[in-house]
């Protein structure tokens, strides 16, 4: 293999760890620096031209949705009452139920990861908001999501209500990762918001 040469200052301590640590190996000094570049180098994220191309397709959507959807962008620093963070978690709860039996899951563990998979693939979600809302779903008098919690996901860059996109598309068992926010049909946030869980029995009748 074609060589080339590199010179590098370094501190002399650090070049006497490295002449120790290349001894142990039984390698060359050279060898033994050469791999160490070789590792360094292979754990560097490579950044494809086509996951660049999709990271600016996906965020010309979010603003392509953001101006043909003028009230998410006004809502996106809301402050909810107590009341309707309320309404918020008992409507949740309440869809979460009626899919229980509609679909027949064998238990409410089996139902909670088909439901989840279909809010964890958006950008802005995280494993801390998947406790907070299991947390809110499945403990009794838990606290709801608060306006900080709700706000923090309308900043993604595909869909800036995930969880109501996850419903949507659990219900109706679409693919994952679709923003639903243009869907008048189902009840927009405000709505779910002021009037909670009494709105399900619009969706399903």
């Amino acid at each position: 293999m074609k060589r080339t040469q590199l010179n590098v200052s370094i501190d002399p301590k650090l070049l006497e760890k490295i002449k120790e640590s290349a001894r142990v190996s039984g390698k060359s000094l050279v060898s033994y620096v050469s791999d160490c570049f070789v590792n360094q180098v292979k754990n560097l994220p490579v950044e494809t031209l086509d996951s660049r191309f999709q990271m600016i397709e996906k965020r010309l959507q979010s603003i392509e949705k953001k101006l043909d959807c003028p009230d998410y962008e006004s809502q996106s620093k809301s402050l909810f009452t107590s009341n309707e963070l309320q309404n918020f978690n008992e409507f949740i709860k309440a869809i979460f139920r009626k899919e229980l039996i509609r679909k027949g899951y064998r238990s409410k563990k089996e139902a909670w990861h088909d439901f989840i998979n279909h809010i964890n693939c958006f950008d802005q979600w995280s494993d801390t908001c998947s406790f907070r809302l299991k947390e809110s779903l499945f403990i009794e008098h838990a606290d709801p999501l608060t306006s900080e919690e709700i706000n923090y996901l309308k900043e993604g860059q595909v869909c800036p209500q995930p969880i109501r996109t996850g419903l949507i598309n659990w219900i109706n068992n679409s693919q994952r990762g679709e923003c639903c926010c243009s869907d008048k049909k189902f009840p927009s946030e405000k709505q779910i918001c002021e009037k909670g869980s009494i709105l399900v029995k619009e969706i399903y009748s």
